[in-house]
């Protein structure tokens, strides 16, 4: 595997972390605006300045090495002194920031100015409701102009299904990797993903690129195939944090779930086994971390 495409394997010890729940968009299909939370979440808000912030994630560091942190929102690139988080996260730790990348591009270059493709990837979220094509590829082409290779999220909500192939080829031609992200939630009153048809089905799946999980996440997050009593390693190598620094060890158990622990803590520490998912089904990604897939050859791929 290239050096510039470190974020595709699968690290040591990952976080996702939700910096915060601000975001300048209001997406039908996001899980905050369908469920009504943006308030309720907004309160959990640690707005530190970025050295607090640098302290925590140092003494993460020194108990479990270098991670991988996924940082998520809420819209990240808005949040105060995010160019500075960045740069002082990254002297320690890898980062992958999922965002809109609704900034201007002059904003985007004083944002990138300090930080290494080596130490930060951004993942770029396609938002059509919210932002052009053009636009958006305007801004995509800054940071593939500074040799940072983003990636680009798309949704797989119903009303946006017919352009996706077409979505799927722009961004292809560009040399963007493109991930469809199966929409779930409800839409004209049908559940989704089970509400896909056998035609749409086949066209999220022939969009899907992962290089080591597209078969895993047909069958986890399309088919729904259940996962409760599978043996898991999230929690081991793996922990969901919230802004608050409340740490979960997937992200479904933050809803109802006491949490593992909490990053401001001292004494925090990761489990030091894998144990079985409660759970029916696996709502997000974490599902790679299934002792089936995270012990198989290809996820070290």
């Amino acid at each position: 595997m290239s050096a510039e495409r470190w974020w595709i394997a699968e690290a040591p010890v990952t976080f996702t972390w939700d910096l915060w729940y601000a975001c300048n968009y209001r997406c039908s299909y996001c899980w905050w605006e369908m469920g009504g939370l943006w308030e309720t979440l907004a309160k959990q808000h640690k707005l530190l300045p970025p050295a607090e912030w640098d302290a925590v994630w140092t003494r993460i560091y020194d108990r479990c090495g270098e991670a991988r942190i996924e940082v998520l929102g809420g819209e990240p690139l808005l949040y105060p002194k995010f160019g500075e988080l960045l740069r002082l996260l990254s002297a320690k730790h890898r980062l992958q920031v999922t965002t809109n990348l609704s900034p201007e591009p002059a904003q985007l270059e004083r944002l990138l100015d300090p930080l290494s493709p080596e130490r930060v990837h951004f993942n770029a979220s396609f938002h059509p409701q919210f932002i052009g094509l053009q636009p958006f590829l305007e801004r995509t082409q800054v940071l593939q102009d500074r040799g940072f290779d983003p990636g680009v999220l798309f949704v797989t909500w119903p009303p946006l299904l017919p352009r996706l192939e077409e979505y799927r080829r722009e961004f292809v031609s560009r040399g963007y990797p493109f991930s469809a992200m199966i929409f779930q939630g409800d839409w004209e009153g049908r559940t989704y993903p089970e509400a896909f048809t056998p035609a749409e089905k086949a066209m999220i799946e022939g969009v899907m690129n992962h290089p080591t999980l597209k078969s895993a996440e047909v069958r986890y997050r399309l088919d729904r195939d259940a996962v409760i009593g599978k043996l898991c390693h999230a929690g081991r190598v793996y922990a969901n944090v919230k802004a608050n620094g409340d740490v979960y060890r997937c992200g479904q158990d933050a809803f109802g779930r006491r949490p593992m622990g909490n990053l401001f803590d001292p004494g925090f520490e990761l489990l030091d086994a894998p144990k079985p998912c409660p759970y029916r089904q696996c709502s997000c990604l974490e599902f790679k971390y299934l002792d089936e897939l995270l012990q198989a050859p290809q996820a070290a791929a």
